[in-house]
């Protein structure tokens, strides 16, 4: 298979981010990753739930970009891992280390993470009840200089816990940090000795080390966080913080950052402080954040109730501010649900319940046009790759429940600007066309009907929601097509793409002459601009291009709505 990238990112990205080191030391090219991703996924079922000619046509369809699974299931399907979803929800227990540890070892595992913060939520956690100091100790290590200001000498009054150099090894630190605080607090050592350092390669995960030094700060701004939590219940804020701290230390193998959702509900304590908490840029940067509304929202709202209008308000602000935060109508996600306490993933774009993960595909409506025939059969192989995924190994018994009794999926869309363009619409007016309604209704019906079929067969509950809407963002730029439902950004554009201070691929850009700088909010990191010209000026007429700016609100909210 000879791979044509077509993007101006794509072989890229794709570098960057999906090619995986091969046993001998080479790295992947695409067509090696095709053939891992369609072996590990049909392989999660016998040999008899998988339709003659099936591995082919996967083979074919993914190697020509017509079927995108989510980047989670293109960087680990195939490798035995058990990290194949790329978001998940965090939920609460009574002690913080329910919360924390499997915050910070999907993070670590390069998946993203929504979280409420509804005291209702929260209000089960008890308190710090003594003041906690951590420690540092590495005696001899290469990354010395990074972190020689926090090193001191252990205290013989305070247990030492040596950091496995592991990612289960450094979850346990943070722990280990936050039992100590609700267990009356005191000291301890990390010997941070055994974790190896920066830019090492990890043979799992894939990648390169961080080193220590994240690892330390994040220990040591969580123990500046709990101290002051000392005898009071935390507030959303303070368990926010702790969660960002986290987030921030995590760099999933250089590869992959962390990605966040912070929910509170419009009528919460602290909903005020919670709006405007990303006012300034170095606050909070690892997570997005929205406000949860629901019917009585809207109804408090037409009866003129001053706190809606209030939260409205600031929401509003904030909106036209900084582009946060948004809006999640709880009332709408909970339609066909028969869980409670729905947060949404880091994009916003699936509601799931506490400690479940999402499980997501995307056709590429750009390469099939006006064949619905063919983007049928695409929806109908996803569906079933999804269905599929959902046997994938999970760590945590919380997750293979919840996975078990839901078998959520979401078969969603990719390059729908160039799919109008394909029928002669621009984006605008695709919203108006009972045509491309009908075709959208066929293919949500082939993907309920073909996974509730396959279920059956299988034997497993029917997926309790089986689409959704993404923004497809890093995968849609593998074949170069608009993301998700999005118009086109821009004809021409600088797209920016973070590396790890030490990958090997920035030596690429810097002789093609790309600018390259220090991230502003994460340590070791580099940010390369990259002039783009949209490859979609390549296929269609100019006339049928609107870039995003050529856009009314209303007609990017209609053509949502039409969706």
């Amino acid at each position: 298979m000879n791979t044509v990238w077509t993007s101006p990112l794509g072989k890229t990205v794709y570098e960057r981010t999906y090619s995986r080191r091969k046993p001998d030391g080479s790295q992947e090219e695409w067509h090696d990753t095709v053939a891992r991703v369609v072996h590990g996924n049909t392989s999660l079922v016998a040999d008899e739930f998988i339709e003659p000619g099936e591995r082919e046509r996967l083979t074919e369809l993914i190697g020509s970009f017509a079927l995108l699974p989510a980047g989670r299931h293109l960087w680990v399907t195939g490798t035995n891992s058990a990290y194949t979803f790329n978001c998940h929800v965090t939920g609460w227990g009574p002690r913080l280390r329910d919360h924390v540890g499997f915050l910070m070892s999907v993070l670590m595992t390069g998946g993203g993470s929504g979280s409420t913060y509804q005291n209702s939520a929260i209000g089960v956690l008890q308190p710090p009840a003594g003041t906690v100091e951590p420690r540092f100790l590495a005696p001899i290590h290469e990354d010395q200089a990074e972190f020689s200001h926090r090193l001191g000498h252990p205290s013989p009054a305070g247990a030492v816990y040596r950091v496995p150099d592991s990612r289960e090894g450094w979850v346990e630190a943070l722990c280990k940090l936050t039992d100590l605080a609700e267990d009356g607090g005191g000291e301890i050592t990390f010997d941070v000795s055994d974790v190896r350092p920066r830019g090492s390669i990890i043979h799992g995960f894939g990648g390169t080390a961080s080193g220590p030094g994240p690892l330390i700060e994040m220990l040591a701004n969580v123990a500046d966080v709990l101290n002051r939590c000392v005898g009071r219940p935390y507030t959303s804020l303070d368990l926010m913080e702790v969660d960002h701290a986290i987030a921030a230390a995590v760099i999933a193998g250089g590869v992959r950052r962390s990605a966040r959702m912070a929910v509170l509900g419009w009528n919460s304590d602290g909903i005020f402080p919670f709006v405007s908490c990303k006012s300034d840029p170095a606050d909070h940067w690892t997570t997005n954040i929205s406000v949860v509304v629901d019917d009585d929202f809207f109804a408090a709202l037409d009866a003129g109730d001053s706190h809606a209008r209030a939260v409205m308000e600031e929401v509003a602000t904030g909106m036209v501010t900084n582009g946060e935060p948004g809006l999640v109508n709880m009332a709408l996600a909970q339609v066909g649900e028969t869980g409670t306490d729905l947060v949404p993933n880091p994009c916003g774009e699936i509601f799931l319940e506490p400690f479940e993960p999402c499980c997501l595909g995307h056709v590429n409506l750009a390469h099939y046009g006006n064949d619905l025939r063919g983007t049928a059969e695409a929806v109908r192989l996803m569906a079933r790759f999804l269905v599929r995924a959902t046997f994938a190994a999970v760590d945590d018994p919380r997750q293979r429940e919840v996975v078990d009794r839901n078998r959520r999926i979401g078969v969603g869309l990719t390059g729908f600007t160039e799919w109008g363009a394909a029928h002669g619409y621009r984006y605008s007016q695709i919203a108006d066309s009972e045509i491309m309604g009908s075709k959208l209704g066929v293919l949500r019906d082939e993907a309920v009907r073909a996974s509730d079929q396959y279920a059956a067969a299988l034997g497993i509950p029917a997926p309790i929601k089986h689409t959704c809407v993404a923004p497809t963002g890093t995968v849609s730029t593998l074949p170069g097509v608009t993301s998700g439902i999005q118009s086109v950004f821009s004809r021409y554009f600088i797209r920016r793409v973070r590396f790890a201070a030490d990958d090997p691929l920035l030596e690429e850009h810097a002789a093609a002459g790309h600018h390259i700088e220090d991230d502003l909010h994460a340590a070791h990191t580099k940010v390369v601009s990259i002039p783009c010209r949209d490859s979609i000026l390549d296929r269609f007429d100019e006339h049928l291009i609107q870039q995003a700016d050529e856009l009314s609100p209303a007609d990017m909210i209609r053509t949502q709505v039409f969706v």
